[in-house]
């Protein structure tokens, strides 16, 4: 068996950097603020990257992981679309937007995170019977990109609602 303090010690350094990034993005997320738009995508952009991830390779080719993977991508994007970011204010100048402070994006990136994480290690110590797990972050995956996408889907339309000087965000 092997414990927390083993498991948590094999976990590479990039992992707590990436957890830390998405604790700073989620703590900032809770207050309504003026952000940069590259800002605003970079969570987005992270998890999108790791939802595709699995995609790429070998078992790309089966199409029952890519049935799975899009079957929970579609279920999730509609959860993306109404959790996503409520624009205030934008600045096409700057190409900044005010988002409304929320404690969403906070939940968002740990409970992702942490899922993530949880699967990632169970795969590394379950040998046997890494079929269900394997289809577990199949579905993992395209949630979180699904997720996104309805994300943003939202921040878009909320972009194209709002009066703008200037060209366009």
């Amino acid at each position: 068996m092997v414990g927390a303090f083993q498991i948590l010690a094999h976990t590479p350094v990039y992992v707590w950097f990436l957890l830390t990034y998405l604790v700073w993005q989620g703590v900032a997320a809770t207050r309504t603020k003026k952000r940069p738009l590259w800002r605003l995508l970079m969570v987005p952009f992270i998890f999108m990257v790791l939802g595709i991830w699995p995609l790429i390779g070998k078992s790309a080719s089966d199409i029952k992981m890519v049935a799975i993977w899009l079957g929970a991508g579609l279920l999730l994007a509609l959860s993306g679309v109404v959790t996503g970011p409520r624009v205030i204010a934008r600045d096409a100048a700057s190409r900044e937007v005010t988002i409304s402070g929320s404690i969403v994006p906070l939940v968002r990136n740990m409970t992702l995170f942490l899922l993530h994480y949880a699967l990632a290690v169970a795969l590394a110590l379950n040998s046997e019977g890494t079929q269900n797990l394997t289809l577990a972050s199949y579905a993992l995956s395209g949630g979180s990109v699904g997720y996104f996408v309805g994300w943003a889907f939202t921040l878009r339309r909320n972009l194209n609602d709002l009066p703008f000087a200037g060209r366009s965000v």
